[in-house]
């Protein structure tokens, strides 16, 4: 229990406090001595945040009373757009989520507000995963008073964890982002610092975009280099996916729906063509972490806890790959 927080204080809600951001924004604040509402769908994920002396608040999004409450005599939030990966229609999900938080921000009359939103974020096109980030912004944006920073992160180095299965199981790296095309990587928990500093201070005023984009721009093919070289590969491929293979090969994790899998291969391609993308590297919006930092103390160790692929999966892995130097571009 953190002795610093007063229990008077009006506490700052933390919503997705289980995830990548919101455990450090949750986190950040209680080390900071401001309490904190920490909100999640499961408790067991909140017991660390509750023993540093945060609320521990579970329920889900979709229970406006809950929302209500959850927002209710706080002074600020931590917000984002949740949706679940195995959605039949994220777009619609993510516009009822985001209906229910805004309207307990209302009921609240919460004041300040920081917003976990996307690179892309301006795009009004129903299509990739971040429209969902568009409709928020949109809404907080419409709210008389509200004071708010839009957070526009760009793509996080967290998601290259999700492709350690593939590279267990068929020895390469891949997405549907062509190899020499450089974008922007940020880790998640630079976002997370830059959230609560906002958090503790309270300053800002009116309706704001912050961009978030890490240290520099890497290409697939250096991308794939660094992580690589980091889990003892470092001749590890990396090969461009058709658009078809990809959503197959996402669809057949058994967690992403059709839909998602459409969605996720959408954003591939609008990074790709430049249509989702940063601004101007500036002071303000460059943060600090390495892909090679990042590679060793995230990448690494999940790599290392990442089951061993079963000869199944391995064959499978082999078939990929013998497909792949077919109809693929290789790296």
């Amino acid at each position: 229990m953190n002795t610093a927080i007063k229990n008077h204080e009006r506490p700052i809600v933390v919503l997705g406090a289980s995830g990548r951001v919101g455990n450090v924004v949750a986190r950040h604040l209680l080390d900071k001595g401001i309490a904190v509402r920490a909100v999640a769908r499961h408790t067991e994920k909140l017991k660390p945040l509750e023993e540093k002396g945060a609320e521990i608040w579970t329920g889900a999004i979709e229970e406006q009373d809950f929302m209500n409450t959850v927002f209710t005599n706080a002074k600020a939030a931590f917000i984002l757009t949740p949706g679940d990966t195995a959605s039949p229609d994220l777009h619609e999900e993510q516009r009822k989520n985001n209906e229910h938080i805004v309207t307990a921000i209302k009921h609240a009359g919460i004041t300040h507000v920081v917003f976990l939103s996307s690179w892309g974020a301006e795009l009004a096109e129903k299509s990739g995963t971040i429209y969902g980030c568009y409709l928020m912004e949109q809404l907080l944006n419409q709210i008389t008073g509200l004071h708010v920073v839009h957070l526009r992160a760009v793509w996080f180095m967290d998601n290259f964890i999700y492709n350690i299965g593939l590279i267990k199981m068929a020895g390469i790296n891949g997405l549907s982002i062509d190899a020499d095309f450089s974008f922007p990587c940020i880790d998640s928990k630079d976002i997370g610092v830059v959230a609560a500093h906002y958090l503790s201070v309270l300053d800002f005023t009116g309706k704001n975009i912050h961009y978030l984009q890490g240290p520099r721009d890497y290409s697939m093919k250096e991308v794939t280099k660094i992580l690589g070289t980091a889990i003892g590969k470092p001749s590890l491929k990396y090969i461009k996916f058709p658009k078809s293979v990809m959503i197959q090969g996402l669809k057949s994790s058994g967690t992403i729906s059709a839909n998602v899998a459409q969605l996720l291969v959408e954003t591939n391609e609008k990074i790709n063509a430049s249509k989702v993308h940063g601004e101007i590297r500036t002071a303000a919006n460059t943060t600090t972490t390495t892909l090679e930092e990042f590679a060793k103390n995230k990448f690494l160790p999940a790599y290392n806890n990442e089951k061993k692929p079963s000869f199944f999966s391995k064959l499978q892995g082999a078939f990929l790959r013998l497909y792949l130097s077919l109809t693929a571009n290789n790296a």
